[in-house]
């Protein structure tokens, strides 16, 4: 029996139940739950982001059990969700005794003590250690408060080969370029604000991490990655060969962008290289970056004919739902959304609503879609100056 102290409360996520200290006791002056003030970390507002992984794991493994370690796993809500709604069998681990005393009580409470194992040791230290033991490792999460950066490189050690590894990335303000020192300093990239900055911050994030595993003859390969709230998520296919990630590395680029006009256009390196300086003079470089596409096509439709088919057994997937059915209509297109009241303004052209805008592109030929990064951003594949004299029509 688990005493459940005054100070604590049951909540309920998922198939999930898990004792946490009552957040009603860790609220800001403004009346908004700061998880960051309570003893153990739960975030509340990270629930999408779990019942996306959810999803994610259970039509990718397909319903097959698979082993996963999640590194910095607080009270555990994640892992014991991986075990009662997708299968999966593993290891929550936590360097903090406080999240560790939760954890396993949670692990006691859900009674899922025969697969899952709660482990109280630093996360790269428990990853290489676990490599080093022989353990195939078929899924890591690592979900830290701020960069995953400090982690990757355990990571790509640890996982076994064709294994996934999911990435969150919280700190949004140096990728989006609101912090461009940090930024630089953390992912080895050069931002620039732009109309479009949500996106770049993605791109920077995958391809920083894209260039860490390289180096260690790993090539990461984005199934799924989106923003979402406050963070970044990215789902990799772990491919251990040098000649995979050399192949990878040629998604690795630059975008050249007319703060001007907002054209933008994605570069190899060898190509910025080769450029003449008249042709850059005006340009702004930001990179490198993942320049490849954000998601896997086949991934997107095997997530949403799961979805299909479970949605009315888990009734929070539906914002699940919304979610990949838009990423699989945007990423057809693999160009920078654009903000379409920027474009509108620039040419000092009154802002028709969006719809119209993208069913005039349509009509025009076209493909464009509605983002997911932004309400008033257009994703197109019509060149950029077709485009700006569609806009002088208005």
């Amino acid at each position: 029996m688990i005493k459940i102290h005054e100070w604590e409360k049951i909540i309920t996520e998922g198939k999930a139940k898990i004792i946490v200290p009552d957040p009603e006791l860790f609220k800001r002056p403004d009346g908004v739950y700061e998880p960051a003030w309570a003893p153990v970390f739960y975030n509340p507002r990270a629930a999408f982001n779990r019942d996306v992984a959810m999803v994610f794991t259970a039509s990718y493994f397909k319903g097959k059990e698979y082993f996963f370690v999640e590194p910095l796993a607080g009270c555990g809500i994640r892992s014991i969700r991986y075990v009662l709604e997708s299968c999966g069998i593993g290891i929550a681990n936590d360097i903090d005794p406080i999240a560790y005393y939760y954890m396993t009580r949670n692990i006691e409470l859900n009674r899922v003590q025969d697969k899952l194992r709660a482990f109280n040791s630093e996360a790269n230290t428990l990853l290489n250690s676990l490599r080093n033991e022989g353990l195939i490792i078929n899924y890591i999460d690592i979900d830290p408060y701020g960069t995953p950066i400090p982690f990757i490189d355990s990571a790509t050690y640890a996982i076994a080969k064709h294994g996934v590894i999911a990435v969150t990335a919280t700190d949004t303000g140096p990728l989006n370029c609101s912090h461009p020192n940090v930024c630089y300093r953390r992912y080895n990239a050069i931002c620039y604000k732009t109309d479009f900055s949500k996106e770049a911050g993605l791109r920077i994030l995958i391809g920083a991490l894209v260039r860490r595993a390289t180096s260690h003859d790993v090539g990461l390969r984005p199934l799924l990655a989106y923003y979402h709230d406050y963070y970044y998520r990215v789902y990799f296919l772990a491919l251990k060969s040098a000649k995979t990630a050399d192949s990878i590395l040629s998604n690795i680029g630059y975008i050249l962008y007319d703060k001007d006009t907002f054209e933008r256009t994605f570069i190899d390196e060898k190509r910025l290289l080769e450029m003449k300086p008249s042709e850059t003079r005006d340009k702004t470089i930001i990179g490198p970056l993942w320049i490849g596409k954000l998601a896997d096509e086949e991934i997107l439709a095997n997530i949403l004919n799961y979805l299909e088919k479970h949605i009315n057994e888990y009734p929070y997937y539906e914002n699940v739902y919304k979610l990949i059915n838009m990423l699989s209509q945007e990423y057809k297109i693999n160009v920078p959304y654009y903000r379409y009241d920027k474009l509108f303004g620039k040419m000092k052209k009154n802002t028709p609503p969006i719809n119209i805008f993208v069913n005039s592109i349509r009509e025009s030929g076209y493909e464009a879609y509605r983002t997911h990064f932004d309400p008033k951003g257009v994703r197109t594949n019509m060149p950029f100056k077709e485009l700006i004299d569609l806009i002088r029509t208005f």
